[in-house]
């Protein structure tokens, strides 16, 4: 029975090297995250998210329902983000490399399953970093006319953590697949002398365990890990108004963090998660006003705060709580978020609550994102 075992494994690694048919899928639901650069500003549709599957570039826009800088912002509210991730040269990525399994095997040896003993909790780091760039226009309940600030951000996933049961079913990814290629139904196709390569991969990747094996790649992709931890840091700059006889000056810089519980719930969709947020965010913020002189001026502030959320598919419902504590007041944003993808390319946002600053009056912010992504694919097998 061993020798059996033996010569089975041989006969689909043999098989496996002659086949093209390497499972590959491309990344779903990639999202346009709210830019760091308009959540600094308090202005996006909800504070705290964190995106799992980032979109290579996107376009955001934010505006008030009503459209009237009165109530704080303007309709000339744009930021585009990048992942630099996807524009530099990269080795194609396989399903272990995406989920942070690592081998010990040298480079360029022939791995399997049990070669992938260690998960690297930093590896998300560099895949999940982007860039943000954003031009905002409002009187942000401080100013009495409209006044335009600019501002810079950047996030990263600093830790990303899967359970034990998540491992193991992305290592039965593979195991599935080395069955179906040593399977009689596959042994057949290969042992027909009138099929060329290529009318072999046509007819493999034809038959049904291969599209159920696809499938399952693809659901397995969108997969939350357990828990993540996204930082995240941006900068304002106050653009100046020379008919205020205002110059140029120091606008906000904040650093913050937002740790994500996610469960998955199978029982409400195939790929429904709920969401538990928590977030602190220190600030260095300028968007002040001294009341006797006009001037700008800068006060240190803290934020601390929680939400929770369902995610379908193509929809999520989301709460959220925050509490800001500065040196001369304390304040709260509670706000309710809807987020719904259209498509892959298009994705709407709307939050309706009480924002900071705003004095018990209700707020109702709408947004638009608009990404493209690279060749955002995983391919199953490492050895090829």
């Amino acid at each position: 029975m061993k020798y059996l075992k033996y010569l089975g494994v041989l006969l689909t690694s043999i098989l496996v090297a002659q086949s093209d048919t390497n499972p590959t899928a491309g990344l779903k639901n990639l999202a346009s995250p709210n830019s760091p650069a308009f959540v600094l500003m308090d202005i996006a549709p909800s504070n705290i998210i964190v995106p799992d599957n980032i979109q290579a570039f996107s376009i955001q826009t934010i505006s008030a329902f009503s459209g009237n800088s009165k109530d704080g912002l303007g309709n000339n509210n744009y930021a585009v983000e990048f992942q630099p991730y996807w524009y530099v040269k990269r080795e194609k990525m396989n399903f272990f490399k995406y989920n942070n399994l690592i081998s010990d095997k040298p480079e360029g040896e022939n791995v399997s399953i049990n070669d992938y003993t260690r998960y690297n909790v930093f590896g998300d780091a560099w895949k999940k970093a982007s860039v943000s760039l954003a031009l905002m226009d409002g009187t942000f309940n401080v100013f009495e006319v409209p006044q335009s600030y600019v501002s810079v951000g950047a996030r990263t996933r600093l830790l990303s953590v899967k359970t034990r049961n998540q491992i193991d079913e992305i290592k039965s990814q593979y195991t599935s697949y080395e069955q179906f290629m040593s399977s009689p139904e596959v042994i057949a196709i290969f042992a027909n002398p009138s099929l060329s390569l290529s009318e072999i991969n046509t007819a493999i990747t034809s038959l049904e365990g291969y599209q159920a094996i696809v499938q399952n790649f693809e659901q397995s992709l969108q997969r939350k890990p357990f828990f993540a931890l996204d930082v995240a840091v941006a900068y304002s700059h106050f653009m100046g108004d020379k008919s205020q006889d205002m110059d140029d000056a120091f606008g906000r810089l904040g650093f913050w963090a937002t740790g994500d519980l996610a469960f998955y719930t199978p029982t409400i969709g195939k790929q429904s998660h709920v969401h538990v947020y928590g977030v602190f965010r220190y600030l260095r913020d300028g968007l002040n006003l001294n009341p006797d002189s006009g001037d700008l001026r800068i006060e240190n502030a803290t934020d601390y705060g929680a939400k929770i959320a369902l995610e379908l598919d193509k929809l999520s419902f989301g709460y959220e709580y925050i509490t800001r504590d500065s040196e001369n007041n304390n304040e709260e944003r509670s706000i309710g978020s809807i987020r719904y993808k259209i498509s892959e390319a298009f994705t709407i946002n709307g939050g309706f609550g009480k924002n900071f600053r705003n004095e018990g009056s209700t707020v109702a912010l709408f947004g638009i994102q608009w990404g493209l992504d690279f060749d955002s694919s995983v391919v199953l097998d490492p050895n090829k």
